[in-house]
């Protein structure tokens, strides 16, 4: 599973984490693992201009898969290459543009594969690259420029061609590009939170209240229509009933191409430590803790009925979830933001965000009736009267929960923002320019 760049501190890491990254001395990474979800980093600088990616893996008994994801240095992800190694040594490169001279942090991701052991050899070239990882500032045109979360205005697309093995990462359309800055005809919205489920030893205290308070904000203060925006709570928000709306009943007959749909889903979650198979789940209401597998919904199958069954081009999921194991007593309730925004990611025109990296509690507060995350959501979105673009809120969500989650805990909580979002910036409250 991928997870955030800054959660990969464990004690895998040996080759450097995400915070201290060992800077390459030459342009080849190769060893021998026994995969067991383990990471290791490795700086390095490069650009302008292209630069290749080559990787190189055979195993000694079944296959498994490695990764390689390529950031700069506030964690925005250019490159994310999957790797399935096998029994022959079998290779895939890919093709990255950088406009501008950057600072790089390579990772390569092992699975959990337990018994086997894979030879790799990660090798990087073209005339883009420096093992220099002393590398001057970028020019000032290019970090001036308006962001999205910071984000550069060129984006990259990725396409692989499963003949050749080979990943081409293209630079797409920025933000001058008018034919993907057209305005949002409607808006949808899909408001999930469960605090009182069918196995009440799980209950929680906030999310159903956090599910209400964002309704209300989006329909008395967002401009979203309140017959577009539907709430499902408790009883209502069952693992069937969230599937039949997103992939069934109602979003794929009501959002249109050029429509904006919002998802957010406040509840429970498991790591995916806790199964067989690795994959994380959302526990509904009727969610049985005890069988995942057969009553849980796992994030895999949510992102593929958003990405199969809605058809808006724009999408935002928010995911505030929580595991019931990780809850420490002497703090109070909290909630463990176990998830892999990463794996999340639905393609061009998706924003996924969530309340806290895999490996930190997100809180409730002390000082309101809330989730510090959804709180300081709405209040970040109330910004410059609801004008603010997406990129800037998050920039300040995120400040706010860290501080009132230091001041308060003594602890880190930090959200999380992945994208892949071509054009414009997003602001979540502009009027619908041509409503059904």
């Amino acid at each position: 599973m991928l997870l955030c760049l800054a959660a990969y501190t464990n004690a895998y890491a040996l080759d450097g984490d995400a915070s201290n990254p060992i800077a390459l001395s030459n342009n080849e990474v190769s060893g021998k693992e026994e995969p067991k979800g383990q990471s290791r980093f490795y700086s390095f600088s490069a650009g302008p201009g292209d630069i290749t990616v080559k990787i190189n893996g055979a195993t000694d008994f079944y296959s498994t898969t490695m990764r390689v994801i390529i950031r700069d240095t506030k964690s925005r992800e250019l490159a994310n290459i999957a790797f399935p190694a096998g029994s022959d040594d079998s290779a895939k490169t890919a093709t990255l543009h950088l406009a501008s001279p950057q600072n790089l942090i390579m990772q390569i991701m092992f699975s959990v594969d337990v018994g086997v052991q894979v030879n790799y050899r990660v090798v990087l070239a073209g005339n883009a690259f420096s093992q220099n990882s002393q590398l001057a500032q970028a020019p000032a045109s290019v970090t001036s420029t308006r962001s999205i979360a910071g984000r550069q205005p060129s984006q990259f697309s990725i396409s692989s061609d499963s003949k050749t093995s080979t990943v081409q990462i293209k630079e797409v359309a920025s933000e001058g590009d008018e034919s993907i800055n057209k305005p949002v005809d409607d808006k949808w919205a899909l408001i999930v939170g469960i605090s009182k489920f069918q196995k009440p030893e799980v209950n929680l205290k906030y999310p159903a209240k956090d599910a209400a308070d964002l309704r209300d904000f989006l329909v008395k203060e967002a401009n979203f229509s309140a017959d577009h925006v539907k709430l499902l709570i408790d009883e209502k928000a069952t693992k069937s009933n969230v599937l039949a709306e997103i992939g069934d009943k109602w979003l794929p007959h009501s959002a249109h191409p050029n429509d904006l749909v919002l998802i957010f889903i406040s509840t429970h979650g498991s790591p995916s430590s806790v199964d067989l198979e690795g994959l994380n789940y959302l526990v509904m209401h009727d969610t049985d803790p005890a069988s995942l597998y057969a009553t849980g919904l796992p994030l895999q199958d949510l992102a593929a009925a958003i990405k199969q069954r809605v058809h808006a081009n724009r999408v935002v999921l928010i995911v505030d979830a929580c595991h019931s194991g990780a809850a420490n007593p002497a703090k109070g309730l909290t909630r463990i933001g176990n998830f892999d925004s990463n794996s999340l990611l639905l393609g061009t025109g998706q924003l996924i965000i969530c309340s806290s990296e895999p490996n930190q509690v997100s809180w409730e507060s002390k000082r309101y009736e809330n989730g510090v995350f959804t709180h300081q959501l709405i209040q970040a979105l109330r910004e410059k009267g609801g004008k603010i673009p997406l990129g800037e809120a998050f920039e300040k969500l995120k400040n706010s929960v860290i501080t009132e989650v230091l001041k308060d805990r003594g602890e880190l909580q930090s959200p999380v923002m992945k994208m892949h979002w071509s054009g414009k910036d997003l602001i979540l409250s502009a009027p619908p320019a041509n409503p059904h």
